[in-house]
């Protein structure tokens, strides 16, 4: 993990002796002669653009602690250009550390010129030298910032565990928190679980721990922001709320910057941190993301990016637009949650997309901090399953809300979506794409009720179909993809001829062949009728046979559903906007959460 933390090379003025640097138990690194340290890293950079365009920050002080011969540099680099700020050359003596302060202004005529700033320690050729300690101060002083970090936990103890031991060790990150809500909506005695419990013991009162039954993240997060608003007596009043995931794994420091920046920011503005893949832990997963109206598709902003790479960094320090950040590391001032309402009872998928894109509509912008991160499990290790069915049905109810399109367009969108999992002989997907239609044909009722009972009923679906896998061990011969066809009409006419092959011939018994998830596609399975989708990331693979029994029967409820809505959607579509503001507000939530004491 040190790439994203600091990076040792030579300046090419220093001699020709080995370069070393070594992490000592205190923190501190201790440099060989010769030897250069840069923190123009994901971590260790200042990415001054988002600081000045979004906050009240008039001035920056970095305090640098050294110790030996050597020389601090601080630089900012826009793209390819390095810009000198400051430098200052430090003696070897007997006179230990030495604190040095460096005074930066924002001095750019355009914000273009905004980029990394970053500091650099070179040890002289003559002797060791140490790197103590480096921080970021603003210049003027910012109003405190009250914060309630709130987790939502479902059956995660251990993971759990471990994010609250994160939070305990670093001393400024505990500090950060005014108070640490865990909504627990799994097995009950979350405190005194083993894994928790330590932990738990030095938050002491600071951990708030509430139980109540599954209302996903949408009501285990709602649940936090609540008591937030409500905040007891005994303590002053929170300013800001932030969600993180049960399952994260955090980087401490992302709760110090993010409350800094949160008590320097500007009246319309909310923060989110990174999503760091922890599967592979140098890359960026998501910093954002949109809802591509056109597609009907949310869109992920810079997306699986390495990011140890100084080019990638540079396109890092860009502001992008978005419409939200995801809720494994969200923070909002409670004056902001208090103008634009509480999430939709969504349960999951979608909720924060909803919210977020609600707040771009109030013209409050999404800020994605980079260095404010988490590693979080990538979402390619969660495609398929029940989830699918909220993703339709929430998306759906997203477009209603904030999106301008007509019965037609929505139609057409989701019968590419069902044809993709009918042709590709996913019909258990297609199955719950189809209930989720239904289920926002069935308009805002669908989130007053208790959401328990509907989310036990999806695996009545998955009992229709057969969903057998393979261990990933199997000897199994790998498909030979099929020439793909040149041009639009050429597709079309294959198109066709698919559609017909399922809904005409029946499927013949054949051995299951291994085709590559790039080459996963109806297009290149035209010829098969049984496959093992081969991921890189899945223990079992999943084993797809087609079906025209299934087919049929799926595309006669699709013909049924999608002409409701071609005919209802006007009509669903008011309804759902009419009841927003009810839906989001607390008195709605107060009453909708009491259904957490029959659980």
């Amino acid at each position: 993990m040190r790439p994203l933390y600091w990076r040792v090379f030579r300046h090419a003025d220093d001699g020709r002796g080995p370069i070393r640097a070594v992490l000592c138990d205190d923190g501190s690194i201790s440099l060989a002669p010769a030897t250069s340290l840069g923190f123009d890293t994901y971590f260790s950079a200042f990415f001054e653009g988002h600081w000045w365009a979004h906050t009240r920050l008039t001035g920056l002080i970095l305090r640098v602690v050294v110790e030996g011969a050597c020389t601090v540099r601080v630089l900012r680099r826009c793209g390819a250009k390095y810009d000198l700020l400051h430098e200052h050359g430090c003696e070897a003596g007997a006179f230990g550390p030495q604190e040095l302060r460096f005074s930066i202004v924002d001095d750019s005529v355009n914000f273009r010129q905004r980029g990394l700033l970053f500091l650099e320690v070179s040890a002289h050729h003559g002797g060791k030298a140490r790197f103590i300690e480096a921080s970021w101060h603003a210049a003027e002083a910012a109003p405190p910032c009250r914060l309630a970090a709130v987790v939502c936990t479902f059956n995660r103890e251990a993971a759990l565990g471990d994010l609250l031991a994160a939070v305990v060790a670093d001393p400024e990150a505990a500090a950060s928190i005014s108070r640490l809500i865990v909504v627990n909506q799994g097995s009950g005695g979350l405190r005194e679980h083993p894994a928790v419990s330590a932990a738990a013991r030095r938050l002491g009162e600071r951990l708030q721990v509430i139980e109540q039954g599954n209302f996903g993240g949408a009501g285990g997060f709602t649940r936090g922001m609540i008591e937030a608003l409500g905040a007891d007596a005994d303590l002053p009043d929170f300013t800001h709320v932030m969600l993180l995931d049960d399952d994260v794994v955090l980087e401490a420091d992302t709760l110090v910057r993010m409350s800094a920046f949160l008590s320097l920011a500007r009246e319309n503005v909310v923060l989110g941190g990174h999503m760091l893949d922890s599967v592979q832990p140098m890359r960026l997963y998501e910093g954002g993301a949109i809802f591509d109206e056109r597609r009907w598709f949310v869109q992920p902003i810079q997306h699986d990016l390495d990011i140890t790479r100084t080019d990638v960094l540079a396109e890092l320090a860009a502001l992008p637009a978005m419409h939200y950040n995801g809720w494994w590391c969200f923070a909002l001032s409670l004056d902001v949650l208090r103008r634009v309402g509480l999430p939709l009872p969504c349960f999951i998928r979608g909720d924060d997309a909803e919210f977020g894109t609600r707040l771009y509509h109030h013209d409050i912008s999404t800020v994605s901090l980079p260095g404010a991160a988490v590693w979080h499990e990538p979402f390619y290790l969660k495609l398929g399953g029940w989830q699918l069915y909220y993703e339709t049905r929430n998306l759906l109810t997203l477009g209603a809300l904030h999106c301008h399109v007509s019965s037609a367009g929505m139609v057409r969108r989701q019968l590419r979506h069902l044809l993709l999992h009918l042709l590709t002989y996913r019909y258990y997907s297609s199955a719950l794409i189809l209930r989720g239609i239904e289920d926002f044909l069935r308009g805002p009722d669908v989130l007053r009720a208790d959401p328990r009972p509907l989310h036990a009923s999806l695996a009545a679906i998955r009992d229709r179909f057969d969903s057998p896998t393979l261990p990933r061990a199997s000897v199994l011969a790998r498909a030979v993809m099929p020439r793909l066809p040149r041009g639009r009409l050429a597709y079309l006419v294959w198109f066709l001829v698919v559609l017909a092959r399922n809904a005409l011939k029946p499927a013949r018994p054949a051995a299951p062949l291994r085709v590559p998830v790039d080459d996963f596609a109806w297009i290149t399975l035209r010829r098969r009728d049984s496959v093992v989708l081969d991921s890189w990331w899945e223990t079992d693979m999943p084993l797809y046979n087609r079906s025209r029994p299934h087919f049929l029967a799926l595309a006669r409820e699709a013909a049924v559903v999608l002409w409701r809505l071609y005919r209802q959607g006007p009509h669903v579509t008011r309804q759902w906007r009419a009841a927003a503001p009810e839906l989001t507000s607390l008195a709605f939530w107060r009453s909708y959460l009491a259904q957490a004491k029959d659980g």
